[in-house]
């Protein structure tokens, strides 16, 4: 912790340097022509899938005509997002609707009574899903791979569609589960009883899966005319529709050709595992890669997420939780995008930690401006004493911001929405401030009343300071954070620690103002739990492989 002293920041850097800024832009045009390559392959796939299918006039080709290269790639893109988003939701609606229709058909053999028809009418469902796994297990993989397009790298804000990976992927994690499930048989329940529970799970999930499915279809058909008649002229493989035809052989066919011709043609396999130079991602040269997916992959096996649980991050108008961020194992195909969400969750985070710690703050000095009384100096003296216990959180804010930056998760970039540098300088500044000021009070012989209201009015400006510094921040911050509870004002935390019921009983008897010990002590745990659940439980004491990496010339 001895750098924060004088790395504080901040030199505006208005020009990097040629070698720096020369190398941004070869990355920035490598990446962009990756996608382009990715996007162009797709495209040329669904319009011959459209020249096949269609006896539409209008030709798609002279429609997507655009004025400049980088309108042409957005159109493709939006285009091929939008059609594998409806023909891939279409897929499994056909699947949803076959398992609703032999539902109906054993829910008629268990009414009737028809033990043996009803068991093996459930049996042949089970079958059904589980051979379904490798095909949807494949459009999960297609739909991934899509969703780590890192867009805002590519476009500037404006309507750009999303995979439809939320739904597939509650359907995915079902039918996984089904196909993992262990064939012991409960002793307790006879067969009958089992295979009642069976259909009863299979009918909760044909259900809530069919509601997510319809959704998406009511939103689908209010997009551009061009792209609704594209949706129903390019077909996908007949499925059959009744009991007889769904044993036999003609829907594992079925579950083939939509491999063949919806993941394995449109190239998904190439870009998930590429083999030729044209599809392997490009890696920015100003970032040591394997470093950074080495990092992540340690962090995002951490517990301290859970407690991230409340935020969302809003990535090009769409939000992304905890559990969808460090979900993924991560690796050269989606190190990109997996390092800007989890730099922006971060700074989503460690922005409202900024922010309760600033109120926190302001309530406590509030408390002795009103409840202390002829306490005052004291009251000031337990407020400034609990601001130097703070520094131990401070530290180790710091030190993750230095290990997110020397591991290549966190890349300066002033215009990012996941770059941490603002909140690094506020806590840099707090460090600096405890640094440069003996708040500790240990030099000071009787705590000297002059020295007290000395450090009283560098406390308060350090305050005002960064009140300004936030409210610049936030008037952004739910651009790019959702979280579900309103941060607390200075009046909530002042009632809070007037309640009697929060005094605790165990009074220091050195101090004799109940309110503002309660104060003291919410502060400090306040501080003892960001320690633990942003750096402890985070993982960054394990990334060692970064500790003697520099850090970013920019911070220095």
């Amino acid at each position: 912790m001895k750098f924060y002293s004088f790395i504080l920041i901040f030199i505006v850097v208005f020009v990097l340097p040629s070698d720096k800024g020369l190398h941004c832009k070869i990355y920035h045009a490598m990446y962009g022509n990756y996608i382009e390559r990715v996007v162009s392959h797709i495209y040329s796939q669904i319009i011959s899938y459209r020249k096949r299918d269609s006896n539409n006039t209008i030709d798609i080709e002279e429609a997507l005509q655009p004025n400049t290269n980088m309108l042409k790639f957005r159109l493709r893109y939006c285009y091929i997002i939008s059609i594998l988003n409806f023909k891939y939701i279409e897929i499994l609606k056909k699947i949803l609707d076959l398992i609703k229709h032999i539902i109906s058909k054993c829910q008629q053999y268990y009414q009737k009574n028809l033990v043996n028809n009803f068991i093996a009418c459930v049996q042949m469902l089970e079958i059904i899903v589980k051979n379904s796994k490798t095909m949807i297990e494949n459009l999960h993989n297609a739909m991934k791979f899509l969703s780590y397009i890192d867009i805002r790298f590519l476009f500037s804000e404006g309507f750009v569609p999303h995979p439809i990976f939320d739904v597939i992927d509650f359907i995915y994690q079902y039918v996984l589960k089904k196909s993992l499930e262990s064939s012991t048989i409960d002793l307790n329940k006879s067969p009958y009883e089992i295979f009642e529970m069976k259909l009863e799970n299979l009918t909760i999930f044909q259900t809530d899966a069919s509601k997510k499915v319809n959704i998406f279809f009511q939103n689908c058909y209010l997009m551009d005319i061009l792209l609704t008649n594209d949706f129903k002229n390019i077909k996908i493989a007949k499925l059959p529709n009744d009991l007889k035809s769904a044993k036999s052989k003609r829907l594992n066919k079925f579950f083939n050709e939509i491999v063949e011709v919806w993941y394995k043609n449109l190239g998904f396999e190439e870009f998930l595992n590429p083999k030729t130079t044209e599809f392997i991602p490009p890696i920015d040269p100003d970032t040591n890669q394997n470093d950074g997916v080495k990092a992540l992959n340690i962090l995002r096996k951490e517990s301290g997420w859970k407690k991230m649980n409340h935020i969302s991050i809003v990535y090009f108008g769409k939000q992304f939780s905890v559990d969808r961020i460090i979900y993924d194992e991560v690796s050269n195909i989606n190190f990109r995008i997996k390092k800007e969400h989890v730099s922006q969750l971060l700074r989503c985070r460690f922005t409202e930690i900024m922010i309760n710690y600033h109120t926190l703050l302001y309530a406590m000095l509030h408390v002795c401006n009103k409840d202390a009384f002829n306490y005052y100096h004291n009251c000031l003296t337990e407020l400034f004493s609990s601001f130097v216990k703070s520094k131990k959180m401070l530290e180790d804010l710091y030190e993750a911001f230095v290990t997110l930056n020397k591991s290549s998760i966190w890349s300066v970039n002033y215009t990012s929405e996941s770059c941490l540098r603002v909140v690094f300088e506020w806590v840099a500044d707090f460090l600096s401030l405890l640094e440069n000021n003996d708040f500790s009070l240990k030099n000071i012989d009787n705590n000297e009343i002059e020295i007290v209201e000395q450090l009283l009015v560098i406390f308060e400006n350090k305050l005002i300071t960064f009140s300004s510094q936030l409210s610049n921040d936030l008037s952004q911050y739910n651009f790019r954070c959702q979280i579900e509870d309103k941060f607390k004002n200075v009046k909530y935390y002042v009632n809070y620690f007037r309640n009697p019921g929060n005094i605790s009983i165990h009074l220091n008897p050195a101090f004799s103002i109940p309110i503002m010990f309660n104060a003291c002590n919410f502060f400090e745990s306040f501080c003892e739990n960001v320690s633990k659940s942003c750096y402890q439980d985070l993982g960054f004491e394990k990334l060692s492989h970064c500790k003697n990496k520099e850090l970013d010339y920019k911070l220095l």
